[in-house]
């Protein structure tokens, strides 16, 4: 990467920290990241200068948890906190008034232009072809510049590699404007998964192709982002979250569906409820994966991100593919 190339990307990530610059401190700040997805990102824009912390651990739910003492300590002593937004980790907004006031609070769905989508409706008609919305129509209202908060829309941002690509770049002008002495590191490591991400986004995409056409059962809704990036079918949803357990009629609905032959895979996931899954699967000989949106059972670190999309990717196109 040249030297020029380096120094443009600095000056783009400034001015989307709007242009401030602080006086450089004698040490990286202190930072923490919410859960693995993010923490990942911020690890790798951060690789050469510091370590951030992570908060969450892979028992504990994003929507609902109480914090250990450790835990409470990580942001008594940040100097920046990266979350994604109170629907997704409903207590953070009061905790970090609590114990961080001092820190940089930096809800990340406040900070930019996302591809966002909204949350499922529960009910089988998502296989209707009268109501399956046509993908491009989607993205014209999927992108919204107001970010105020919005209860339908999903906060699964990650999944989505331009959503990941924009992180990217937030992060960096975040670290770059509150740590200017590590700038040129923040924007040439920016750059670096920028280009991983991109050739990341081309090969899942060819990868798809084949599995376009399938249908499939997700355990909840994390998996739009994906869904909606590479023009898979609209997995039907067994619960809204890990937290809200479906009605009885719905996992009767399914699991009517899964009888009649109409659906390729049925997702479970690492913090998911394996005796839903059971249900809904019944006697059919349907086949199973399982998907990933957080990270669980994978060491915290820079290459965590890649590993878990490229494990979703795979799971995919094997399951839906008919390989698993």
């Amino acid at each position: 990467m040249s030297r020029g190339w380096r120094i443009s990307l600095f000056a783009a990530v400034l001015m989307m920290a709007g242009g401030t610059v602080c006086v450089a401190a004698e040490s990286p700040p202190r930072v923490v990241a919410s859960i693995k997805p993010i923490h990942a990102l911020v690890a790798g824009v951060m690789r050469g200068v510091a370590a951030p912390e992570l908060l969450l651990d892979d028992q504990q739910s994003p929507h609902h948890f109480a914090l250990k003492p450790s835990q409470a300590r990580l942001l008594q002593q940040a100097d920046m906190v990266f979350w994604v937004d109170q629907s997704l980790e409903t207590p953070m907004a009061k905790l970090l008034s609590n114990l961080a006031p001092q820190a940089q609070n930096i809800r990340l769905m406040a900070q930019a232009e996302w591809v966002l989508h909204e949350n499922a409706i529960m009910d089988e008609h998502h296989y209707d072809d009268a109501e399956h919305e046509d993908h491009a129509e989607h993205e014209d209202h999927a992108k919204h510049e107001d970010h105020a908060d919005h209860a339908a829309m999903n906060p699964h941002i990650w999944l989505d590699l331009d959503n990941a690509r924009r992180l990217v770049q937030v992060i960096a002008a975040q670290l770059s404007a509150s740590d200017p002495a590590h700038a040129e590191i923040y924007a040439s490591n920016a750059a670096e998964l920028d280009k991983r991400l991109a050739d990341l986004h081309a090969a899942a995409k060819q990868q798809m192709v084949a599995v376009r056409e399938s249908k499939f059962i997700v355990q909840h809704d994390a998996f739009i982002y994906i869904e909606r990036q590479f023009d898979l079918s609209r997995g039907l949803v067994i619960a809204v979250d890990h937290d809200t357990p479906p009605g009885t009629a719905h996992l009767q609905t399914l699991r009517n569906i899964v009888a009649s032959g109409a659906v390729s895979c049925v997702f479970d996931e690492p913090q998911g409820n394996a005796h839903q899954i059971d249900i809904v699967a019944g006697e059919v000989a349907v086949r199973r994966a399982k998907l990933d949106a957080i990270g669980v059972n994978r060491p915290a670190g820079p290459e965590l991100y890649f590993d878990m999309m490229r494990a979703n990717y795979a799971a995919f196109v094997a399951c839906l593919g008919g390989a698993s």
